[in-house]
């Protein structure tokens, strides 16, 4: 009787370690739906000016200068995955903020002549894109926490409306009593159409879960994309100019536009990606 006892308790105890871990591995695998929020570096599709960094002003060797740079460049977007049979299939959907702004102050000194140029430059550039992807990826387990999806990602940009300010002001003055000479303020007000990009490019995903549900992964976002716009471009440019020893004022407003027609293929720069989620 104890031994069909003792083997009636160890027929029921493995019952039961079966069912909870048949439990367990359905749970795991009920965990087909991931959301998450990713924060990367906006999609550069080297068309200038509607995406540039690249200061406008360079170095200067008069005797005293002074440059500054104030810069703000990121993406922000949320993204759903669902996974059935390590295949991923994920929507993305995001907004790119840049915001770039360069100060420029040279002094140069004539003492021949008995006067210094004081010279100041502003230039602000800003514009948004709206960036939408659609990935396809197999989902490669190296182990209970660690994975991998390859795949491919296609993407669509639209670079809003961009705009540009630039400021330039020059003012000449005695040195001997500081008395002014000459003053010349440029104003120039740039104004850029939107642009479309769209293309394909590679997914490769390392993806690593934290705790339970919650998982962070990274990718480096490289895509050939065609960009076509017939959009148009306007300047406005305002120049005034005093010269006091001479009696003598210009003021001259210029405004125009152009009709840019863009149809190019090329690769993007690489845009790094960083991405919270929940998988549930």
């Amino acid at each position: 009787m104890k031994t069909k006892s003792v083997t009636l308790l160890l027929v029921s105890l493995l019952s039961a370690s079966t069912v909870i871990c048949q439990n367990t591995s359905e749970k795991r695998k009920t965990k087909k739906n991931t959301f998450s929020i990713e924060l990367y570096q906006p999609v550069d599709n080297l068309v200038k000016p509607f995406y540039d960094f690249e200061s406008l002003f360079g170095i200067d060797t008069n005797v005293d200068s002074n440059n500054s740079a104030n810069s703000f460049s990121s993406a922000i977007g949320i993204s759903y995955e669902r996974i059935q049979n390590d295949v991923v299939f994920r929507p993305r959907l995001g907004i790119s903020f840049i915001n770039s702004k360069d100060h420029s102050n040279h002094v140069s000194i004539n003492s021949a002549e008995d006067y210094k140029s004081i010279l100041n430059q502003n230039d602000h550039y800003s514009q948004n894109h709206i960036n939408l992807f659609i990935g396809i990826a197999k989902r490669i387990h190296l182990n209970d926490r660690f994975s991998i999806d390859c795949g491919f990602d296609l993407a669509s940009i639209y670079y809003l409306k961009g705009r540009g300010d630039y400021d330039y002001n020059i003012q000449q003055v005695k040195i001997s009593d500081n008395s002014p000479i000459a003053n010349q303020t440029i104003n120039v007000n740039d104004r850029i159409g939107p642009i479309v990009s769209m293309g394909i490019g590679p997914i490769i995903k390392p993806q690593y879960t934290i705790y339970k549900n919650i998982v962070v992964s990274m990718e480096l976002q490289v895509y050939f994309m065609r960009t076509v716009s017939n959009g148009t471009a306007s300047r406005q440019q305002i120049s005034y100019s005093n010269v006091f020893a001479e009696n003598y004022n210009e003021y001259i407003d210029v405004y125009g536009e152009i009709n840019y027609h863009i149809n190019q293929w090329n690769w993007t720069k690489i845009s790094p990606l960083m991405r919270i989620g929940y998988q549930f």
